[in-house]
């Protein structure tokens, strides 16, 4: 999906209310369960629904996306971070020459 101006970004949290924000922009549509990084903080996508209309010749295009997520509990940030981090270099390792 490429540039439009009805995206609603759905946070749903820990208490069940939502937030909503409506985004200008977005690049692809996420998977379900996908990392999706909202500033330095990791959410989760819970689920993906978007509009399609039908235009001429039967060309198609998506008018409207909601994603909606959760944010990650601080295990699950902690998993993250550790996937995330730089491997530590034991003492004895040496770099790898071709």
């Amino acid at each position: 999906m490429t540039a439009t101006d009805r995206i609603t970004l759905v946070v749903l949290n820990p208490d069940g209310t939502r937030e909503k924000f409506t985004l200008s922009s977005w690049v692809g549509i996420p998977r379900k369960h996908e990392l999706l990084w909202i500033g330095d903080d990791p959410y989760m996508v819970i689920e993906v629904e978007y509009a399609v209309s039908e235009g001429f010749f039967g060309a198609r295009a998506i008018e409207a996306a909601g994603l909606y997520v959760r944010r990650l509990s601080e295990d699950e940030q902690r998993a993250v971070a550790r996937r995330l981090a730089t491997p530590t270099r034991g003492k004895d390792e040496q770099p790898f020459r071709p």
